[in-house]
Parts: structure tokens; C-alpha cells; sequence
């Protein structure tokens, strides 16, 4: 009986224990708002620069620099446009792939909360440089937003999570 109730007690401290240590997402993550979107981001990423056009944010993990170029590689770019989502999508990548530093990998559909998305990943090579792109395409109303997640094609696989905190708790406000 006294065993018993030593391993109830010691099964109650290892619960407690464990209760105290967790943490939750938002603890762990930084969120961004503004534009009419929300979403989470690792907590030791940081809102970068961009030089896309449309761009409403971008945010990168500031490890990726390239000393060279002073460039994350690894990053995520939310730009909107205005416009019709197949229009855009088709137009863009007649362009992109009619360029031989474009390789697709694979095109679909998914949901993204409530919405329906395109998503295209492809190779793209910059000089040397090999990088795997992931781009999630939304229309919300009359406007076109786009989720680009980019990094080394070698590292694109090592950071699909940080990419899926983004996508996944991607939403508009």
C-alpha cells in the first residue's frame, strides 16, 4: 500500500514537473500583424527587408546571411496584388519556367484555413547558387496574396518546419 501511494506521488511530481516546463507556441514564436493578415514566425527570425514588389512583409532567420551579399537566404515573403489569382499564377510561370534557372518540382491545390491555394515549388539558380522555392498563392476578394518560402535548395528540407509555423497559422484579420 505504502508503494502504492510513493508511486502516485512521484507519477503527481513528474506530471506537475512536466506541466511547468511546457511551453506554449506563442511563447515560442513572435506574430506579426498589419495589412489585413496575421501570422506566427520563429521566435529568432527577424522582419527583413525586401526588395520584391508588393511585398507587405518578409521575414528571415538571421543565421542565413550570406557575408557576401548581406542576404538571408532563408526567408518568407508575403506580397499582395490586385487581380485574378489564375491570371497571375499562369502569367507568372509561363514566365519564370520559359527561363532555364527555373525547375519546377511539383504544382497543386491545398487549403489554407478556409481558402483554396495554388502552391508551386521549383529550383531557381542564381550564379552558383542552388536555392528551392515553396510559393502558396490566395485570393481573397479582388486581392492575390502570395507566401513565398525560400532557402538553399540543400537546407529548404531542415526548415520546412519553421516554413510550416508560417503557412500554418498564416490567416486575415
Amino acid at each position: 500500500m505504502k508503494k502504492g501511494i510513493i508511486i502516485i506521488f512521484i507519477l503527481m511530481a513528474l506530471v506537475a514537473v512536466a506541466g511547468c516546463t511546457s511551453q506554449s507556441n506563442e511563447e515560442k514564436n513572435k506574430r506579426f500583424t498589419g495589412d489585413n493578415i496575421t501570422f506566427e514566425y520563429p521566435a529568432d527570425w527577424v522582419i527583413a527587408n525586401s526588395q520584391a514588389n508588393d511585398t507587405i512583409v518578409a521575414v528571415a532567420d538571421p543565421k542565413s546571411v550570406n557575408p557576401q551579399t548581406g542576404y538571408a537566404q532563408t526567408l518568407v515573403v508575403i506580397q499582395k496584388r490586385e487581380g485574378d489569382l489564375y491570371q497571375m499564377y499562369n502569367r507568372n510561370y509561363a514566365i519564370l519556367f520559359n527561363n532555364s534557372s527555373y525547375q519546377r518540382i511539383s504544382e497543386g491545390n491545398i487549403t489554407l484555413g478556409s481558402f483554396q491555394a495554388l502552391e508551386n515549388t521549383y529550383f531557381v539558380t542564381e550564379g552558383d547558387v542552388k536555392k528551392k522555392q515553396m510559393a502558396i498563392w490566395i485570393q481573397r476578394g479582388e486581392e492575390v496574396y502570395v507566401i513565398l518560402c525560400s532557402a538553399l535548395a540543400s537546407e529548404f528540407d531542415k526548415e520546412k518546419a519553421n516554413f510550416d509555423i508560417i503557412i500554418d497559422s498564416f490567416n486575415f484579420v
